[in-house]
């Protein structure tokens, strides 16, 4: 819960709960978006006022307001409907689910389930950790690098090191021969 209002607090400049949270290329759009409007609205209002027509101020000044309403509103919205702390319990189902079936041999279900965990929370690297070693199972290195690549760049990854790295051990070993 920290987290969510954390990013919540954030939202007071568009972009910026966004890059915090990893979606560094919304936030990133939203925040020069705003600054180049705000910075419009302040340069017509204050420092070329007769450069600009006489409604041009107040239309930057608008919009800039518009877009800052309309950030702090999407980010409201995904931090109390979508963030993945909300979805935590439907998460830790799927991955019992997806592990039940990986137990039993039934590799595309238990795939459906990781994949479907990942659409939630595309920063679990447990999840990352199992999907790259289910690709291994099933005998695609490639797949299973991407994944496991995947979870060493997430902070919770650092615990897997040595265990992706004998995995991709003995995929390169498997696949030169």
């Amino acid at each position: 819960m920290p987290r969510r209002l954390w990013i919540a607090a954030l939202s007071v400049w568009p972009g910026m709960p966004q890059v915090w949270s990893g979606q560094e290329v919304l936030g990133l759009i939203l925040g020069i978006t705003f600054a180049a409007i705000l910075n419009f609205a302040m340069v017509a209002r204050f420092i070329w006022t007769e450069s600009f027509a006489s409604g041009w101020p107040d239309f930057f000044a608008a919009l800039a307001i518009c877009h800052w309403l309309t950030s702090l509103g999407y980010t409201l919205w995904w931090v109390w409907l979508c963030h993945p702390e909300r979805h935590r319990a439907e998460i830790d189902h799927l991955f019992r689910e997806a592990m039940e079936y990986y137990l039993q041999g039934h590799w595309n279900e238990a795939r459906r389930r990781y994949e479907r965990i990942l659409s939630m929370d595309e920063t679990d690297a447990d999840t990352f950790m199992q999907l790259g070693t289910l690709y291994v199972r099933v005998e695609q290195p490639v797949l299973a690098r991407r994944a496991f690549r995947q979870c060493l760049e997430l902070e919770g990854g650092a615990k897997w090191r040595w265990e992706i790295q004998q995995s991709l051990t003995r995929i390169g070993e498997g696949s030169s021969s």
